[in-house]
């Protein structure tokens, strides 16, 4: 792949605004620990997901990301909480749990970590954080988290596929090739069985790096991110989750993500997802086991993109591990 200069200089003069945001992901409604470390221990099992990404298919130089996440809880103990089979004698998958039953997280911690690897152009972003979220109950049903994120960002520019016009160009003649950014960002989760609002804020620390000239600069963005859901029990076998997410960076971008999923028997779910003048999507998942879950969505892109490219594909796989309890569908967070 060749690039000329042109393109380079729109891609790093852009990278304040738009390269270095967050990696964007459809499915986040199913892993809302990417971005929100107060979710990090909520569930009673230890949660460790994979995802991948390719974005605009067709398009040269299209975004790709790649994460995997795990987090767990310490010293959580649900009281009433009992294994599925004894919730459910009769292993009926849709038998939802019984109303008098509340389930009550008692105050523990969780912790977590989160690698990511993402391309787009000749950019290309890895990233390592830690997590840590400390979960505390309001009430006999709502509970209340806030958690904290700490890292490191390494940015590379690829130089090998440039086609330079400038070949003394003083951004790439400085050490531009490799920039190391610390991160950080926090977080808050109030959540009951039936509902969640979550606010965080990500890459909250001002790091930049420039030229000697200061012409071109590469500075992280913070990310503001408030999201909410609710879950309603349609029926003995179906529940229904609509959720809404708005994005906020720094840099004055907004995005605004609409997302439903039915979900049949606590094992099979279908999804619909919107995402204002970008794309429209559809996913279907299957909880396979207590252990294993797999997902896949294809998004139809709806913005101008549409001319030059082919639409998104993401798969996330998770699985349960230490699962005592055997939960199929989790239980708080959905």
């Amino acid at each position: 792949m060749k690039l000329s200069y042109t393109l380079l200089l729109i891609l790093v003069s852009s990278v304040a605004v738009y390269a270095q945001q967050l990696p964007q992901h459809t499915q986040y409604a199913q892993n809302n620990f990417l971005l929100n470390p107060a979710v990090a221990g909520i569930e009673n099992y230890i949660d460790l997901r994979a995802g991948y990404r390719t974005q605009w298919v067709g398009l040269e130089g299209a975004p790709t990301s790649f994460y995997t996440s795990i987090h767990t809880s310490l010293n959580k103990n649900d009281r009433n909480a009992k294994p599925l089979s004894m919730r459910n004698p009769n292993n009926n998958p849709g038998l939802s749990p019984n109303k008098n039953n509340r389930f009550h997280a008692r105050p523990h911690h969780g912790i977590g970590a989160v690698a990511q690897a993402d391309r787009s152009g000749l950019l290309q972003t890895v990233s390592l954080n830690l997590n840590y979220a400390y979960h505390l109950p309001l009430t006999r049903t709502l509970n209340l988290s806030s958690g904290i994120t700490a890292g490191l960002r390494q940015y590379r520019v690829n130089k090998k596929d440039l086609d330079l016009l400038i070949p003394d160009d003083p951004f790439l003649a400085n050490d531009t090739e490799h920039m190391n950014k610390p991160d950080l960002g926090i977080g808050f989760w109030l959540y009951s069985r039936n509902f969640y609002i979550g606010l965080a804020g990500m890459q909250l620390l001002k790091s930049e790096s420039g030229t000697t000239q200061g012409s071109l600069h590469a500075a992280l963005q913070k990310h503001y991110y408030a999201t909410g859901g609710f879950r309603v029990q349609a029926s003995d076998m179906i529940t229904v989750t609509p959720s809404v997410m708005v994005k906020m960076a720094e840099s004055g971008l907004t995005m605004v993500d609409l997302n439903a999923n039915l979900t049949y028997a606590q094992r099979f779910w279908i999804g619909a997802f919107y995402r204002y003048d970008d794309a429209v999507t559809g996913t279907v998942g299957a909880y396979l086991n207590h252990l294993l879950d797999v997902s896949y969505s294809y998004d139809i892109t709806t913005s101008k993109l549409n001319k030059v490219s082919a639409n998104s594909h993401e798969i996330v796989i998770g699985i349960k591990l230490n699962n005592k309890q055997k939960v199929l569908c989790p239980q708080w967070i959905w």
